[in-house]
């Protein structure tokens, strides 16, 4: 019914306009009037200015009442306070608190253990996971791996004189000797889910689920093809950059470089990596691509704190001749829709990936995985079909979603994984990938009876 988050800035703004669009209840608190003035005037919701440690001002704004409580200021002191404030004293159920610093939740975070809160999310943490998935399924622009299956989703840009132009949905079904379903579709800002007969045209673009077998014959439909990268370079001793190489199997070691203009960042991250080629160097200068030879490797990871150094970087990293780059955007995610016309492989937002990693949560104990796409206005989510789910036998003719969402794949308990047709039959332990609009989250969790953390607001 009622979600109160601490800190309006970027991320929190976010987050509360998609539950908004999900009708929910949302307030916003925050210390500066100012920026609580411009949460309320991008979504709409209630604001409060107060302190998220004072008892009292979380009394005064309201939270008395509220199913969450998500701390998201840029202080995880307060995020960690404010959340046990939350937790013990107001006895909110669910407690989310954004905490970077390791020295709370070291490399391999913490459980519920830490003072009664439900959730940790380490914003460094979940985008360095997002980007070593995106690596290891191959580079390609907005590529989304789910937590329990092994079919990916992907975004296809509708070029001038592409196959896809000017045919419907079903005929390209028909067309291309693959195993996929058109999900979801782009145009001109607004997205949709298309039916069989919706026309693709010229600038659109599809958000396409398909086996991971597939995957090559849709691309190179289109002339594009993904690739695992084997060596690669990643500019910015950043901690992202810190997580990914955790990630990353040592044995692979020996094929990264890391490029950093700090000798003293260098040196650590020499220690602590020794498998890795770790380059003092400035990246801005027009020699370092020749002079350490960047021409020869697969993939340029751009993970600085500069979110137009990262930019610039990947674009003329392609330009150079490396064959894949990806850029990550801290601050301004307006710069994902640059990707395609820069050459960048993708670009990919911190506060988005962060986002939904926290709508994951509120979605309920059995949603795996949830993204957004399309400035949210198309959300994905893997969920898991429980044995008194309503919906179990039901073929998926006969669920009707009235256009608002498909069923684009089902991974069955065996691992085995379908792209559904009408005659589908749900089982209990399917894990489902439903593609949907957002403002239709709240009608198609109750179709599906997919059991929500939050409570709907009342009507």
């Amino acid at each position: 019914m009622k979600v109160a988050i601490l800190g309006a800035g970027r991320r929190g703004i976010r987050l509360a306009r998609h539950l908004v669009e999900e009708n929910k209840d949302v307030i916003i608190i925050d210390e500066d009037a100012d920026d609580i003035n411009d949460a309320m005037s991008k979504v709409d919701c209630l604001g409060f200015t107060g302190s998220g440690t004072n008892l009292e001002d979380l009394s005064d704004a309201g939270i008395d009442d509220a199913d969450a409580f998500i701390a998201l200021t840029g202080s995880d002191e307060t995020n960690l306070v404010s959340s046990g404030i939350a937790s013990s004293e107001f006895h909110i159920p669910l407690t989310i608190a954004s905490i970077r610093n390791l020295s709370y939740t070291g490399y391999s975070g913490i459980g519920t253990s830490l003072m009664g809160i439900t959730h940790i999310v380490n914003p460094t943490q979940e985008v360095a996971q997002y980007i070593y998935e995106d690596v290891e399924r191959g580079i390609y622009s907005d590529i989304i791996s789910f937590e329990n299956s092994s079919l990916v989703l992907y975004n296809v840009y509708v070029e001038e004189n592409s196959p896809y132009a000017d045919k419907a949905v079903i005929q390209l079904r028909h067309d291309i000797n693959a195993n996929f379903i058109i999900a979801a579709l782009n145009r001109n800002g607004e997205a949709l889910v298309p039916s069989g007969n919706t026309i693709v045209r010229t600038g659109d673009t599809l958000s396409m689920v398909a086996h991971e077998d597939s995957v090559e014959k849709l691309l190179s439909s289109v002339g594009r093809r993904s690739m695992k990268a084997k060596r690669i370079v990643i500019v910015g001793a950043t901690q992202v950059a810190d997580f990914l190489l955790r990630a990353i199997p040592k044995y692979q070691h020996k094929d990264i470089a890391l490029i950093d203009k700090k000798a003293d960042v260098c040196e650590k991250m020499a220690t602590m990596y020794p498998g890795v080629l770790v380059l003092n160097a400035d990246i801005t200068n027009e020699n370092v691509f020749e002079e350490e030879n960047l021409r020869n490797y697969d993939l340029l990871l751009c993970l600085t704190y500069n979110d137009e150094l990262n930019i610039i970087t990947a674009s003329y990293a392609k330009h150079f001749g490396i064959k894949n780059s990806l850029a990550l955007v801290s601050h301004n995610p307006n710069y994902v829709r640059m990707a395609s016309h820069l050459g960048i492989d993708n670009i990919i937002s911190t506060q988005d990936v962060t986002v939904d990693s926290l709508m994951r949560y509120l979605h309920g104990q059995n949603v795996a995985s949830m993204h957004s796409m399309f400035d949210g206005q198309i959300e994905a989510f893997e969920f898991t079909i429980t044995e008194d789910n309503p919906t179990v036998g039901k073929y998926l003719k006969d669920i009707d979603m009235r256009g608002k969402g498909i069923i684009a794949g089902v991974t069955k308990k065996d691992g085995s994984t379908v792209i559904p047709g009408g005659f589908y039959a749900i089982e209990a332990g399917d894990a489902i990938i439903t593609v949907i609009e957002r403002k239709s989250t709240s009608f198609i969790q109750k179709l599906l009876h997919v059991g929500s953390t939050l409570k709907q607001k009342k009507g």
